[in-house]
């Protein structure tokens, strides 16, 4: 008997562990059941609804502070009212009103942590418009209604469907989010510019402002998204989100002060707008919601639901990058067209590098050797590389270390385009002796600029990257210092 009760008691706790484990797993295979159903609640159908609405002539171009932008701002109120929101205006409500007879539509679901709860993810679109159009605002013919379909009837129907999907969810991210309707953008942004100057919940507990713009009319499923670089990772945050979705993203480098995430820039809190592009229906009478590409609109709004969710419920969020604000296009199209030259041909991956220090752990292809390994796997100048053999590394040295020791083939993470794909590289293994018989004494070199403002000589030495020399050129020593 003794012999009995000592067998049980060793296996007990091995029995515990098992069935905790069997629990652990089956309320994760919940939560992303859960997960699958809120996402799948965002319909072409409501979307286009909701546009319609907006969108139609009887709201007279919801100009802020006049009927039909109240109009719409009641809407928005119910919407926000038939979820299990709580009111982020005034008094506990979902409006904050200011003048001149303008409102704020605010509404804030509590994150399930409870000490990140305290941080807030705030998702913004504005639902104003320009009325019937006057010189200053409209590209003609003014007098008539300009519906705003696209701008921002889109954005502010996807706020709806995001709510309701929040509210599906049986428990919340663990991080607040704060769903936020801003008028009178069109007026100055004056909406965004009167909640940072009157808060309803405390400024300091935002993390990340997600903003949606004008994305209504998604093409060659292409999809623009400023701000990337305001913010450490988002980026790559932004690309793994968008595996099951598929689009091609843009990541512009400039950041302009013409939309409401700019108001919360300017309080060094990292922001995203999402965006489809502009075109010739623009502040006219034609933005109407017939031309809305709603099924591309769908895509556009799940994505936004992967990338609050990520933000709201992984264990750190984003650093605010204060660079951004001096980056320009031009930064980036010299990062992408200096010269790099090339002494000799690289022996292993075939690859030249910069670092970019808005995306920690990553790299981005200045050169790619013709004929090389890399090469012929499909790598590309422009590609960045988040993995090497299914591991993070942490900086170059890392990264240089892996691919020289690792055996061949390689598997490399690579995003292009906001897209994540899997390259094999095939490397013709050759004995270190032999190698060195070869090429001797000889070196291959690249010179190649790093950023921010610094020149970088990277050698070869059989598969040795070897970083050689590490200078600043006059012009950039200046901009440098």
């Amino acid at each position: 008997m003794q012999t009995f009760r000592r067998s049980v008691g060793r296996l007990l706790p091995a029995v515990l562990i098992c069935l905790c484990l069997c629990s652990l797993v089956s309320q994760a295979a919940e939560t992303h059941r859960s997960y699958l159903a809120a996402l799948e609640s965002i319909t072409t159908d409501d979307l286009r609804q909701h546009v319609e609405y907006l969108a139609d002539d009887e709201l007279e171009g919801r100009e802020a502070g006049r009927r039909g932008g109240r109009t719409a701002g009641d809407y928005l109120g119910r919407q926000f009212g038939q979820c299990h929101l709580h009111g982020a205006g005034v008094d506990g409500g979902f409006f904050q009103p200011f003048e001149p007879n303008c409102r704020n539509v605010l509404g804030l679901l509590e994150g399930s942590d409870p000490v990140l709860k305290e941080q807030l993810i705030i998702v913004t679109a504005h639902y104003d418009h320009v009325g019937y159009g006057t010189k200053r605002n409209s590209r003609g013919p003014v007098g008539c209604i300009h519906n705003g379909a696209d701008d921002n009837a889109s954005g502010a129907s996807a706020l709806i469907e995001l709510v309701e999907a929040f509210d599906l969810l049986p428990e919340p991210p663990k991080r607040s989010i704060m769903f936020a309707s801003f008028d009178a953008e069109e007026k100055g942004m004056l909406g965004a510019k009167y909640w940072i100057a009157h808060p309803t919940v405390t400024l300091s507990r935002v993390s990340v402002v997600v903003n949606m713009d004008m994305i209504g009319r998604l093409r060659d499923d292409r999809l623009i998204l400023f701000g990337t670089r305001s913010g450490y990772g988002l980026r790559r945050l932004i690309s793994r989100q968008n595996e099951e979705v598929g689009l091609s993203l843009d990541f512009p480098w400039t950041l302009k002060a013409n939309a409401d995430h700019y108001v919360f820039f300017n309080q060094k809190i990292p922001v995203l707008m999402l965006h489809t592009g502009t075109h010739n229906d623009y502040h006219t009478p034609r933005d109407d919601a017939e031309l809305i590409n709603c099924p591309g609109m769908n895509r556009v709004v799940r994505l936004a639901f992967r990338m609050v969710y990520e933000l709201a419920d992984r264990p750190e969020v984003p650093c605010f990058r204060q660079a951004a604000g001096r980056e320009t296009e031009r930064t980036r199209r010299r990062l992408a067209t200096q010269k790099v030259t090339v002494d000799d041909k690289p022996l292993r991956l075939g690859i030249a590098w910069r670092l970019d220090d808005s995306e920690p752990g990553t790299i981005v292809l200045t050169h790619v050797v013709s004929s090389s390994p890399a090469a012929r796997a499909g790598l590309r100048i422009g590609d960045r590389i988040y993995q090497i053999a299914g591991r993070d590394f942490a900086d170059e040295d890392q990264f240089s270390r892996l691919a020289k020791t690792l055996p061949d083939p390689l598997e490399l993470l690579v995003e292009r385009d906001g897209q994540l794909r899997t390259l094999v590289l095939y490397i013709e293994a050759q004995p270190a002796k032999q190698a060195a018989k070869r090429t001797g004494d000889e070196l291959g070199c690249l010179r190649s600029f790093d950023f921010p403002f610094r020149w970088k000589t990277i050698c070869w030495r059989s598969s040795t990257a070897i970083v050689l020399k590490d200078s600043l050129p006059p012009a950039a020593r200046r901009s440098a210092s």
